[in-house]
């Protein structure tokens, strides 16, 4: 079967968005393909006119998961669009198209289906004058410590590569270069890492999920590089003996890190959820050190403002594109509460908070949920991860 992110009928709706905002012109074309590979750009686009060239560029991207580089073509092109949609209805098009074909995004049930559908966390949440209501403290300044700190917890956040197998078999590219996955994962425990269960399994919504022996296999293939913050950074990379642990309805997994002459140091952990009823107006924010498509490690902070907070789900809000799957969601004593596991299109509307449009929510499992879980189904790997927090 042919590989595509999106069903036929997401992406004609995708091309007709593109043609409604004129994105056929040379110029926009451009703009839109200016961080992709100038080489598949130019055989990809086919045809006499501009039209033409649109519409065999969006229909090649669809159906090439990455190229030799690492990059994918169609998230860097719907991550072009977005913005230059300037807020018109065409954005959540591309939004939704982008969430449609990210492993993060709003999880397809089997390849094909219609998405499941949101949890309204938006819906109760206070407004005044149209604007979501925000409580801000008198002094709403935060001590330099909290710099210091953020910088040393970096330290133990990584990018992850994951190779992926099918039916025992490393995958690769054209030019034989391995076909690959993205991630991030945290070090939660002595010589232990957790990400998502879903960058282990390194499948797109498209795809079936991966064996469990190609999962184990892809759990023994993960490359971690530390100190990743800019593309030509010294990084320090450690590498996966396995996966001890995981479960896919809470999307985490840990892998056990072989030895290591440089180990990185566990966070620490709130093991008590941040708790926030969804008919309160917005006060508590969350930080969050991510690697957003497997770039440079980048801190979202201050506006990523908490929608829900219980003992089995975080919700908050962003402005960004999404794809950190497995990042640490931390509060601002730089205590990791929950682990970032996906991100939704806000439906029916955005929201806007201090006259800033907000189109997207992300979510994650809390710590203490996961711990629950490791303590009924690993109590060993939970005594190790605790004795790291003294």
């Amino acid at each position: 079967m042919t590989f595509a992110y999106l069903t036929s009928d997401e992406l004609r709706e995708v091309q007709q968005a593109a043609v409604a905002l004129g994105f056929a012109d040379p110029d926009q074309s451009a703009a839109l393909t200016a961080t992709i590979s100038r080489a598949f750009v130019a055989t990809a686009t086919q045809g006499g006119t501009p039209m033409a060239k649109l519409m065999s560029l969006t229909a090649r991207m669809n159906t090439t998961r990455a190229l030799v580089s690492g990059e994918v073509p169609l998230r860097e092109w719907l991550g072009a669009a977005i913005p230059m949609a300037g807020g018109q209805p065409e954005e959540m098009v591309f939004r939704r198209a982008l969430e449609l074909m990210s492993a993060d995004g709003r999880a397809r049930t089997t390849p094909g289906d219609d998405p499941t559908p949101v949890l309204a966390d938006m819906d109760d949440l206070p407004r005044s004058d149209g604007e979501l209501e925000v409580v801000i403290f008198e002094d709403d300044t935060l001590d330099v410590a909290f710099l210091h700190t953020g910088t040393d917890v970096s330290r133990s956040v990584a990018k992850l590569v994951v190779h992926r197998h099918f039916d025992g078999v490393p995958a690769t590219l054209a030019g034989n270069a391995p076909d690959v996955g993205h991630g991030t994962g945290w070090m939660i425990g002595p010589g232990l890492l957790i990400t998502n269960n879903h960058v282990v399994n390194a499948r797109v919504p498209s795809e079936p999920d991966a064996s469990a022996a190609d999962f184990d296999l892809q759990g023994k293939a993960i490359r971690a590089l530390f100190d990743f913050y800019t593309p030509d950074a010294a990084v320090h990379t450690a590498v996966s003996a396995g996966c001890v642990a995981h479960d896919k309805t809470l999307d985490y997994a840990i892998l056990r890190l072989a030895p290591d002459a440089s180990p990185r140091p566990p966070l620490r952990l709130r093991t008590s959820p941040i708790l926030k009823p969804k008919d309160r107006a917005l006060r508590e924010r969350v930080n969050v050190l991510q690697h957003p498509g497997g770039n440079p490690m980048r801190l979202g902070f201050r506006n990523n403002f908490v929608v829900t907070g219980t003992a089995e789900r975080l919700s908050y809000l962003t402005d960004t594109a999404g794809g950190s799957s497995g990042s640490p969601i931390c509060d601002d004593a730089w205590f990791a509460a929950a682990l970032h596991r996906g991100f939704q299109t806000i439906t029916g509307g955005s929201v806007s908070v201090w006259g800033r449009t907000i189109n997207q929510e992300n979510y994650g499992t809390p710590i203490g949920k996961i711990l629950e879980h490791v303590a009924a189904n690993h109590p060993d790997l939970r005594a190790e991860i605790l004795a790291g927090q003294v």
